[in-house]
């Protein structure tokens, strides 16, 4: 009795019946459970089960933790396959670098490596600096002096070795990009899903071939947004103040935030935009003195009298770009006038939407006045793109920010499909992302043609806004 006694205690049994003290103690001696038929009980409103004894074993599977660990496992597979992919096409593509604009890049930062700063925009310096250290003569640096010290990250390795690296800094900057957009819950699908989806962006692969900076600008982008959504202004001031590296869309848009906002959120976003700007126009007047402030302006006014100036309009997906397809020409009255009309309108329209979707104060939001912010940024990030007065295809790689959040609103709403902005909406998203359109456009030398989806989207999203069965 005293055995059976002290075998039920290391079973960690509660003594309910003296029945089941020689099974404990056949387990403890040879570890073997006996075999007996269980008796069933019945238990009010459920089915019948067996009777059962807590002994304290082994806990039950932790379902919680295989699905956890099973998440994990498919995010690493998925970087990997990633940027295994990456590496293999960087690889692949780093043997030719012609007439790619990662060059022109590479070049700046060496010139700022060497103490060369003040010669920065100089154009035979920079063709001097190219031959020597990419074999050719290309299209010039002509973005500010202080985005010159980012790639100063990559400079230090050999060109081929540096626009691998900075094609996987790109890929994070994206990945960054979706994993935040879904931590806001603003992701209608799996974070992983729309992460590999968007690799089938053309803008965005044609980003990652040309080694330029549109996904580090996409990345500022969504931290403001998500910052305003938050409620933190001063820091998505601060956010748009780092992308002001493609001045000619972040002002537009910092602009437009600025003017339709409360007194409080508008006073915020001032503040750190205002700061990062300071800070950067000092860090550009370290790097290549004070001249930099009349030098830079002088050089973007004669740049397209420069041979490989990398001026386009007509692939310019913006006003300027559509102004440019119909008139043969960016710079006569009509042209002129044309684009002057077209992004008064625009910014009109993105203003009186957001004055309506004013962010006055997060606490205060209802889930309706959320979602209106949320569309009213949208539109304002896709008038910022037409209205811009420079604008490459992979600029357009920001068209992924406006997407997503359109979409997300047309699966919450309870309106049928054949609605007509929601309809529209979810066509003009497909005809912007899929590819067709844009290898079309591109061979014809046409890109500027997918400026007219792109309005179509900005005009549809506005009536969708407006319309009160919303």
């Amino acid at each position: 009795m005293l055995f059976r006694s002290i075998a039920f205690k290391v079973m960690g049994c509660s003594a309910a019946s003296n029945q089941v003290y020689p099974e404990a103690a056949q387990i403890i001696m040879t570890g073997i459970r006996p075999w007996r038929e269980e008796p069933f009980l019945e238990t009010p409103g459920s089915a019948s089960a067996t009777a059962s004894v807590d002994c304290g074993g082994v806990p039950p599977p932790d379902r919680t933790r295989k699905r956890a660990f099973s998440s994990r496992a498919k995010t690493l597979i998925l970087l990997l396959f990633v940027f295994f992919l990456a590496a293999f096409a960087g690889e692949r593509l780093s043997e030719s670098l012609l007439g790619t604009d990662f060059p022109d890049f590479y070049c700046a930062a060496r010139m700022l490596a060497e103490g060369h700063g003040h010669q920065l925009y100089d154009a035979a310096a920079q063709r001097q600096c190219q031959a020597r250290y990419t074999g050719r003569v290309g299209t010039l640096y002509i973005h500010p002096p202080f985005e010159a010290v980012l790639y100063l990250a990559v400079a230090w390795l050999p060109l081929r070795r540096a626009y691998l690296l900075w094609s996987l800094l790109s890929l994070a900057f994206l990945g960054a990009s979706v994993r935040r957009l879904a931590n806001e819950r603003l992701l209608p699908w799996d974070w992983r899903l729309a992460l590999a989806a968007s690799l089938t962006f053309v803008p965005l692969l044609l980003c990652l071939m040309q080694g330029q900076d549109s996904l580090l600008l996409l990345l500022l982008v969504v931290f403001a947004f998500t910052a305003l959504r938050g409620g933190r202004t001063f820091a998505a001031g601060c956010w748009l103040g780092l992308g002001l590296f493609k001045f000619q869309i972040v002002v537009p848009l910092a602009l437009v935030l600025v003017l339709t906002q409360g007194k409080t959120v508008r006073a915020g976003l001032a503040k750190g935009f205002g700061l990062v700007t300071i800070v950067l126009a000092g860090l550009s007047a370290a790097i290549c003195g004070w001249s930099v402030f009349t030098a830079y302006p002088d050089f973007l006014a004669h740049l397209q009298a420069q041979p490989f100036a990398g001026i386009s309009p007509q692939a310019m997906a913006n006003f300027r770009g559509l102004a440019y397809f119909f008139f043969r020409s960016d710079r006569s009255p009509w042209a002129v006038a044309a684009i002057s009309i077209l992004s008064a309108t625009a910014l009109i329209k993105t203003l009186l939407n957001l004055k309506s979707a004013r962010l006055a104060s997060h606490l205060e939001l209802s889930s309706a006045s959320q979602h209106e912010f949320d569309r009213a940024f949208a539109s304002t990030v896709l008038v910022a793109l037409l209205v811009s007065y420079h604008l490459n295809p992979h600029d357009l790689s920001l068209l992924l920010l406006p997407m997503v959040v359109l979409l997300r609103e047309t699966g919450e709403t309870k309106q049928p499909l054949t609605n007509f902005p929601r309809s529209w909406i979810i066509a003009l998203s497909a005809i912007l992302f899929l590819p067709p359109l844009h290898l079309l456009t591109l061979q014809m030398h046409s890109y500027a043609l997918v400026s007219i989806p792109l309005v179509a989207l900005f005009a549809v999203g506005g009536m969708w806004r407006s319309s009160p069965s919303t």
